[in-house]
């Protein structure tokens, strides 16, 4: 093998490695600016969705450059395989629950954790050189006497597929009941089809990732086009994801609230929506118009930060107007 296509391979596999530690670098430096323990619980649901994500690539580069670094990851990779999938279920279920409070049942790690106990117990009565020979050769050699475990061992590509697939149905099945739900709200301002055709396209990103490089033998998955299109995808699909949560563009639906005309007979467009993410857009009239109506001044201990959350600004618009008013 050239360095050439040691360099492509290398590019490849890590993309998504590269997308999933900066996106959750990101992630953790916008965890200071939350409004509510429920947007920090989803980041943080996200951020480990990125880890578990990277991982799993980065000890599939481990499975062709260091095989015997791979063996001793040989659980963490069974876990990273399955994982996945969960997760970003998980993320979905968070997402579209509306108003109800996140309840994720742990059921659901139950059979991973069962696998990797299996894979690390077992794995203990295996010799290293058995286990180092089945990797470097692709699993095309079954070692004398490990039939059995060969099977298990290389069987994570499988499991991979399993899994993407049957949380592949329940995120869609999931997307359907809140379509249902959502458009039946009367207070709709804002349809939801836009928001599950967007989860419905990141989430194919995990089904290719989980089934398309099963078909394949394990002596072409680096040197396919697939593989770099799933890389390519899974990338794309944490920079959506990451950018949406922090921007706050998960809001499914939006209510109408009930607000007093101005004195002009108009509403102001920003008091008819529920806030949704800090647009930093506050005009005079507004702010003017925020502390007649409902006079904060008046509140004890009422801080800036409070202003910021009403007002649904960035805290960096307010003291151009907000000197005056708050002395």
């Amino acid at each position: 093998m050239d360095n050439l296509t040691v360099y492509m391979i290398s590019i490849m596999v890590l993309v998504p490695v590269y997308s999933a530690v900066s996106c959750g670098m990101v992630m953790g430096l916008s965890l200071q600016d939350c409004l509510s323990r429920e947007e920090r619980d989803l980041k943080r649901i996200l951020q480990v969705y990125l880890s578990v994500s990277a991982t799993g690539w980065l000890v599939t580069f481990c499975y062709q450059f260091y095989p015997s670094l791979f063996v001793r990851l040989n659980v963490v990779c069974l876990l990273c395989f399955v994982l996945p999938s969960i997760f970003f279920y998980r993320i979905v279920r968070f997402l579209t629950r509306l108003v109800e409070p996140e309840e994720f049942p742990p059921l659901h790690y139950l059979v991973p954790g069962l696998l990797a106990l299996a894979m690390l117990v077992w794995s203990y009565f295996v010799p290293f050189d058995v286990r180092l020979e089945i990797v470097r050769r692709k699993a095309e050699v079954i070692p004398a006497g490990y039939e059995w475990y060969t099977r298990f061992f290389t069987l994570k590509p499988l499991l991979r597929v399993v899994f993407g697939l049957l949380y592949y149905i329940l995120t869609l099945a999931l997307l359907v009941s809140y379509y249902k739900r959502a458009r039946g709200k009367d207070t709709l301002v804002r349809g939801p089809a836009c928001w599950v055709i967007f989860l419905v396209g990141v989430s194919i990103a995990s089904l290719l990732s989980s089934v398309l490089p099963t078909f394949m033998p394990r002596s072409r998955f680096y040197h396919s086009i697939w593989t770099a299109a799933v890389s390519c995808g899974i990338a794309l699909q944490h920079v959506l994801l990451s950018y949406h949560v922090i921007r706050r563009e998960y809001c499914l639906y939006v209510l109408r609230r009930e607000s007093p005309p101005s004195s002009s007979g108009e509403t102001d467009a920003g008091d008819v929506r529920l806030r949704r993410s800090h647009s930093g857009k506050l005009t005079q009239r507004r702010f003017e118009r925020f502390f007649r109506e409902h006079k904060p001044f008046l509140r004890p201990g009422y801080k800036m930060t409070d202003l910021v959350e009403d007002l649904d600004v960035n805290r960096t618009v307010l003291p151009p107007l907000s000197t005056g008013r708050m002395a």
